[in-house]
C-alpha cells in the first residue's frame, strides 16, 4: 500500500470512529434524557387549581369515591352470593375446581371490601359498618354455635353477633375442609353472604359525609387509615413473624388466599385515590374526587401539596415492591407509610388548622 492509500485509510478509519464515540455520546444523552424524564416528578404548575369549600371536598368523596367502591362491591357480592349458592347446591358433587371458584370471587369481593374501607366515613362510620361485616378476631365457638342454629333472613341473622359472621368467618369456612355442598357449614355460609350484602346495600353516600362532618373528621380518618395500614396490617404481622422460626408461612394477613401483597394493595387504593391527583386535568367536584393535594393547591400551600405528593409516591412504590418472602420490603413500605404519616400529623394538619385526635382505624 502507497503512502497516499495509507494516508487515506487512516482518515477512514479515524472517521469511522469518530462517527461512533458521536453514536455513542447520543445514544448516552437521550437515555439520560429518557431517565430524567422518567425520574421527574408530576409537575403541576400549569394546572390552575380553584378554591374548594369543605363540603365540596366531602361531596366529592362521598360521591366519586365512596358510592362508586360501593357500587363496585356489591357487584362483587352479588357474583359470590351466586357462587355460593350454586356451591352448595351441587349435592355433595362439587369439584376442587369449583371451590377455587368460589375463593377466587371471595377474593374479588373482599379486595373490593378493603379498597372501601380504607378511610372510614359517612354511613360506614355511623353505622359502626366494619364491626358489622369484618369483626377480627373470629370466635370460633361463637361460629360453631351460629352454624347449629342454622339462621335464615335479616332477623335471624340480626340476632346472631358480628364476631360469628361476616369476612372473617366466610374466609375460615371456604379453607376447611369440611366445607362441602349441602352441609350446615355451606348453607350458613350463603347466609353470611347474603347479609354482607344487605349491610352493603344499606350504606347511602348522597350528600351524608358533608352532612355533620368536617375537614377535622375526614382528615383524622385518612391519618388513621395509614396507621391502620403500617401498623396493623403490616408492621405488627412483620414483628410477629421476626420472632418466630418459620417467618414465611401462614402468619401474613390473608395468605390463606396468597392474598396479602394484593389486600396492602387495595387498602393503599383506597387511602391513595383521597391524597393525590391522578389523572392530567384539575379535578371538578361535581364529576370527580378532590383529593387532598387538590384542597391544599386551592388554598395556595403550594409546599405541601409537592410534599405529599412526594411523600405519597414514595409509598406507592414501596407498596408495589412488597414481598412477603422479602421482609425488608415489607418494611420499607411501612418505613415510607410512617414517614407519610408523620408529615400529616405534623405539617399537614398544621397548614389546614386542624387537630389530631383519635380516629376509627386506631388500634392498639
Amino acid at each position: 500500500m502507497n503512502p497516499q492509500h495509507q494516508h487515506e485509510f487512516k482518515n477512514g478509519v479515524l472517521r469511522g470512529l469518530a462517527w461512533v464515540v458521536l453514536a455513542f455520546v447520543l445514544l448516552l444523552v437521550l437515555n439520560f434524557a429518557n431517565s430524567a424524564v422518567a425520574a421527574k416528578p408530576a409537575d403541576r404548575s400549569d394546572m390552575l387549581f380553584p378554591y374548594y369549600e369543605v363540603a365540596e371536598v366531602l361531596d366529592s368523596v362521598a360521591i366519586h369515591h365512596h358510592a362508586k367502591d360501593t357500587a363496585v362491591l356489591r357487584d362483587q357480592l352479588e357474583a359470590l352470593s351466586v357462587a355460593t349458592a350454586q356451591y352448595c347446591e351441587t349435592d355433595g358433587k362439587a369439584q376442587p375446581a369449583h371451590m377455587q371458584q368460589l375463593q377466587a370471587q371471595y377474593a374479588k369481593a373482599y379486595l373490593a371490601w378493603l379498597e372501601l374501607s380504607a378511610v372510614v366515613m359517612g354511613p360506614m362510620l355511623d353505622n359502626n359498618t366494619v364491626r358489622q361485616i369484618d369483626f377480627r378476631p373470629l370466635r370460633l365457638n361463637l361460629l360453631e354455635r351460629a352454624i347449629k342454629k342454622q339462621p335464615q333472613g335479616a332477623q335471624a341473622m340480626a340476632m346472631i353477633g358480628s364476631p360469628a359472621k361476616g369476612f372473617p368467618a366466610l374466609e375460615y369456612l371456604l379453607t376447611q375442609n369440611n366445607f362441602k355442598s349441602g352441609t350446615p357449614q355451606c348453607n350458613y355460609a350463603h347466609e353470611v353472604v347474603l347479609d354482607i350484602a344487605r349491610t352493603v346495600a344499606g350504606l347511602k353516600w348522597d350528600d351524608t359525609q358533608a352532612q355533620g362532618a368536617g375537614m377535622q373528621l375526614y382528615f383524622n380518618q385518612l391519618v388513621g387509615a395509614t396507621h391502620n395500614l403500617a401498623w396493623e396490617r403490616m408492621e405488627k404481622p412483620l414483628l410477629k413473624n421476626r420472632d418466630e422460626a418459620d417467618a414465611n408461612a401462614g402468619h401474613w394477613p390473608f395468605s390463606e388466599f396468597q392474598l396479602t401483597e394484593k389486600a396492602w394493595a387495595a387498602q393503599w387504593q383506597g387511602i391513595e385515590h383521597l391524597l393525590m391527583v391522578t389523572g392530567q386535568t384539575v379535578p371538578q367536584a361535581d364529576t370527580q374526587v378532590i383529593p387532598l393535594e387538590a384542597y391544599l393547591r386551592g388554598l395556595g400551600k403550594i409546599e405541601l401539596a409537592d410534599t405529599l405528593v412526594a411523600h405519597s409516591s414514595a409509598v406507592d412504590v414501596a407498596i408495589r415492591s412488597n414481598d412477603i418472602t422479602k421482609p425488608a420490603s415489607v418494611q420499607q413500605s411501612v418505613k415510607a407509610l410512617k414517614v407519610l404519616k408523620g408529615f400529616l400529623e405534623s405539617e399537614v394538619a398544621k397548614g389546614l388548622k386542624v387537630s389530631i385526635q383519635f380516629s376509627s382505624s386506631d388500634g392498639d
